[in-house]
């Protein structure tokens, strides 16, 4: 069974095509370059962009695949969660495709579909129930997951996600947007604990506001005495990034022991960061878990995850939408 899978909740228009677990096709055309400038993701920018190439993107997808539109059995899409506008395009080209193809649509979570790309390209059985975990620009989030259609959030940040933070202060050293990539090429290992950090950890939750205050404070404390260098920024970046690294991975060995969960499924685009794959990898062959990390090029946001967990949620869980379904930003 073949299903399209159509993903345009904040910066990037993708399309795919995929045959269960199989990917076909995954074409992403990203507005990055765009934003920028501004340091951050600018939604009126981003529904422009999806408008502009979101058949293009749909063609080329359908072309590499070299799949005949008949051939397709539903479309899936994400209707949330994400930038409203960004939303609705997706929503609103997948509705058009579903009515000219009449075939079923599919309305797919953006966050589950990211603990979905870890079953992307393999045939490995997924070891429901397991403990999901998204740290994205936009979310950090942990969820017990006994199926996909039965997800339930149990810790997420109080303020920050790991991503916006790491964002806000890769601005402040001028660094670049996007943050993370920058901060993960800068970090050094033998300067991790250069500084104590700390994170927030209110129960199974996250809370990364306080750390970036102390870090640009300290930053500022050095530079007014005249002790900032090169060296030291690598030290205060590796320090951070240890710090909040560690805390989610932390968290989440904790909270996969308190509901008994002998495996975790990870998700969303900082989960390509080598110094959090690492450590997870770590913590759970400490702790026995069984840990499942997408590939890198299925971490950001992409349509291979949407069609993907589509597939699955309408072959295997019989689950179709409404073409009534909207567009939903939480």
């Amino acid at each position: 069974m073949y299903v399209l899978g159509i993903e345009t909740s904040c910066d990037e228009t993708g399309c795919a095509i995929v045959r269960g677990r199989n990917v076909l096709s995954n074409v992403i055309v990203s507005s990055l370059k765009f934003h920028k400038r501004y340091g951050g993701i600018i939604p009126e920018i981003a529904t422009r962009n999806h408008t502009k190439v979101v058949d293009k993107v749909f063609k080329e997808s359908v072309a590499k695949a070299n799949l005949h539109l008949s051939k397709i059995s539903a479309i899936s899409v994400t209707y949330k969660p994400g930038l409203i506008g960004a939303l609705v395009v997706g929503i609103n080209f997948s509705k058009a495709l579903a009515l000219a193809l009449d075939k079923p649509l599919v309305g797919v979570n953006h966050l589950h579909a990211h603990l979905f790309a870890s079953f992307l390209n393999n045939d490995i059985k997924i070891p429901f129930p397991f403990l999901g975990l998204i740290v994205s620009g936009g979310h950090t989030e942990l969820f017990v997951v006994k199926d996909f259609d039965r997800i339930k959030s149990v810790g997420k940040t109080r303020d920050d996600a790991a991503g916006e933070v790491m964002d806000k202060v890769a601005r402040t050293f001028d660094l670049g947007y996007p943050g993370g990539m920058y901060i993960d090429k800068i970090f050094n290992h033998k300067y991790r604990k250069s500084f104590n950090f700390k994170c927030g950890r209110p129960a199974l939750d996250f809370s990364f506001s306080g750390i970036k205050t102390a870090l640009i404070y300290k930053k500022h404390e050095l530079e007014n005495k005249n002790a900032f260098s090169s060296d030291v920024k690598v030290k205060l970046l590796s320090s951070f990034e240890e710090s909040v690294v560690s805390a989610i991975v932390e968290n989440t060995v904790m909270s996969a022991k308190k509901y008994n969960l002998k495996s975790i499924v990870c998700g969303g685009g900082v989960i390509s960061n080598s110094r959090l794959r690492a450590l997870l990898k770590q913590a759970s062959s400490n702790n026995n878990i069984r840990l499942f990390l997408p590939p890198k090029r299925f971490c950001s946001d992409n349509a291979a995850m949407v069609a993907g967990l589509g597939s699955y949620l309408y072959n295997i869980k019989k689950i179709h939408s409404s073409l009534n379904i909207e567009a939903f930003s939480n």
